[in-house]
């Protein structure tokens, strides 16, 4: 009982923590990052209803946050087939956490779907694993993220954190997405000017 308890208020902390502007979902590699290019797409990187419906938000708050032109989820999926594909992502293994390691992505499929989509930047995002809370109404869904650059696969950015899903209520995963979107944007030097 107090364990059920303890992971609740854990979890609890980890949403405030979230909402109070803490949340680092992006972060570029290096400081003296320029964009060379405009276009960008965000990709699903494991065939998972999540993972397909957190890129998909993104795509739009891109879209609505950014100067990037952001090619559509459509847009992708005409072009790769089959779409969303499993891409070998920066990480050993997920279970309750992704252990994470950079160095693991697999490139040269990055490269083939970056020459058939023919954009700038290719945003990569992995949602491996979910932990469910209480009676299976709510989960944290965990991910890692990677921006490149092309032509070359060059890391751009990279990011790690969570996000709450919820079955009944879509306002934490869309703030999420708002937030990870401002982020790349902002880092990136793409902010739009409204913003």
């Amino acid at each position: 009982m107090r364990i059920g308890l303890a992971l609740r208020v854990a979890f609890a902390a980890m949403l405030a923590f979230a909402a109070s502007g803490c949340f680092n979902a992006f972060y570029v590699l290096d400081d003296n990052f320029k964009p060379k290019g405009r276009s960008i797409a965000v990709l699903a990187g494991v065939p998972e209803n999540a993972n397909v419906a957190v890129a998909a938000l993104v795509t739009d708050e891109l879209r609505k946050q950014s100067r990037y032109r952001v090619m559509s989820q459509a847009q992708i999926a005409q072009a790769l087939k089959p779409y969303p594909q499993l891409i070998k992502g920066p990480y050993r293994s997920a279970y309750f956490e992704v252990d994470v390691d950079w160095s693991l992505t697999d490139k040269q499929k990055l490269a083939a779907m970056q020459r058939a989509l023919g954009v700038d930047y290719l945003y990569v995002m992995w949602a491996p694993t979910a932990v469910s809370w209480g009676s299976n109404k709510g989960a944290n869904l965990h991910l890692v993220a990677q921006l490149f650059e092309f032509p070359g696969a060059k890391e751009v950015g990279q990011g790690a954190f969570l996000l709450y899903i919820s079955k009944d209520d879509t306002t934490h995963l869309k703030q999420g997405a708002e937030k990870v979107a401002r982020q790349l944007a902002e880092r990136t030097g793409m902010l739009g000017k409204n913003q």
